[in-house]
């Protein structure tokens, strides 16, 4: 009987202290989608609002998020890695990266 309920306090250890490991989950995702979004619309050179939301996916270490971004006619698909580190939420990646071209023609060029 003592084995038996020791075994039952290791399973519901197991079981539900994940959960309460988890509690920001909500908050780092919308924070992530947030900080992403800001990043990937000063990268792109758009606003905030033509970054629109494709997926996320929150893990215990990274929250990755994917967004669709209408350029030029265009749809390009970025997925943004944020770092889930002590609380803190990090880029760690953005791919593809974005760069915005210039229309105007260098001198070197010319």
């Amino acid at each position: 009987m003592k084995n038996f309920l020791f075994s039952s306090l290791a399973l519901a250890a197991v079981l539900f202290v994940p959960g309460v490991a988890s509690a920001n989950e909500a908050a780092d995702r919308t924070a992530a989608i947030q900080l992403c979004r800001a990043e990937v619309a000063a990268q792109a050179g758009t606003a905030a609002e033509a970054v629109r939301l494709d997926q996320v996916r929150v893990r215990p270490r990274a929250v990755r998020v994917d967004f669709d971004i209408w350029r030029d006619g265009n749809l390009q698909n970025v997925r943004c890695e944020v770092s889930r580190a002590q609380g803190e939420l990090t880029i760690a990646s953005i791919t593809p990266a974005l760069q915005t071209a210039s229309a105007a023609p260098t001198a070197a060029a010319q």
